[in-house]
């Protein structure tokens, strides 16, 4: 039987009451397990730091189930398996970075060799360096998340729940960010990594969730994403305007602003789309296929809640 160390369970929450109330999370699920690392996107306001504050058990789900281990998040016992790095960082500013790994490794262990053991660990994690002896208020954001990072890692949990901690630093440190998580994953921790970079989610994540006005909307695989094609076509003139003709023959495709990328699924050529264009009289100034990549996903999810209102 596969192990679970995380799992939502038609979780929903809310925020206020009366006519103010709001859903930030409805009927969401999430299960995952060692080794794993999840990527959570969506646009602003999706929920998906409402999910990463309640798998670290800074809030309770109105309802629903949300599991850490085997345990009920928000309990001592849970916490004690998370490592969350929040955003925007929280740490005390008067510290130095290496007081503060200091600090937070010794509520794990009491041993002073095992302390400098995590810290020493957590600064190469995160790629600090010579940052590492500098006050945390003097630190730039892309230090401040590294730094998140780090903090969440010194506790050594099963669980790492990370929020847009890739955001704000250059790609050469995330590329370093980005192998050392995946490093963390294959020794066994699980990852749930909130971000709006999604090429970075795309090489790292193993599986996305992608949130839509609190749903769960997709689950998908990123080996998945490289076996589907999409076809794109540049449309010319006035035909640009007439693209919703194809889009009624094709409803997985959407429109693009050239024109429209339609996913090649169901033995569907990109050929065949070629010449329904023919047929709509819609001049085709380009084409090309291409893999499936996560913003044709949020794309989709995009169309289909216009739909649907």
């Amino acid at each position: 039987m596969a192990v679970t160390l995380i799992a939502c369970r038609a979780v929903t929450r809310t925020f206020g009451v009366g006519r103010r109330r709001r859903t930030a999370l409805d009927q969401c699920n999430l299960s995952a397990g060692p080794g794993e690392i999840v990527g959570v996107v969506g646009p602003n306001g999706a929920g998906k730091t409402t999910l990463l504050r309640l798998l670290a058990g800074e809030l309770m789900a109105s309802s629903g189930e949300v599991l850490v281990g085997s345990h009920r998040a928000g309990t001592r016992a849970a916490r004690r398996t998370v490592g969350y790095a929040p955003d925007p960082p929280v740490a005390p500013q008067e510290l130095t970075g290496g007081e503060w790994l200091t600090y937070l490794a010794g509520q794990r262990s009491p041993s002073p060799q095992e302390r400098l053991r995590r810290v020493g660990w957590a600064v190469e994690l995160g790629e600090l360096g010579s940052f590492l002896g500098r006050r945390i208020a003097t630190y730039s954001r892309g230090m401040a998340q590294r730094l998140a990072l780090a903090a969440a890692a010194v506790l050594q949990a099963g669980v790492l729940v990370l929020d847009e901690v890739l955001a704000g630093v250059d790609p050469l440190v995330q590329r370093h960010l980005r192998a050392h998580i995946a490093r963390l994953a294959r020794g066994g921790v699980c990852v749930v990594i909130a971000s709006h970079d999604l090429a970075a989610l795309e090489r790292l994540a193993t599986r996305v969730l992608v949130l839509w006005e609190g749903r769960g909307v997709a689950d998908v695989y990123t080996a998945e994403l490289m076996r589907e094609r999409v076809a794109e076509l540049a449309l010319g003139g006035s035909a640009l305007g007439r693209a919703q003709r194809l889009l009624a023959r094709y409803p997985a495709g959407v429109r693009t602003g050239q024109g429209v990328a339609i996913p090649l699924i169901g033995g569907l050529s990109v050929e065949e789309i070629l010449a329904a264009a023919r047929e709509e009289r819609l001049a085709v100034a380009g084409s090309r296929v291409r893999y499936q990549a996560l913003e044709d996903i949020l794309v989709r999810a995009a169309a289909a809640e216009a739909s649907r209102r």
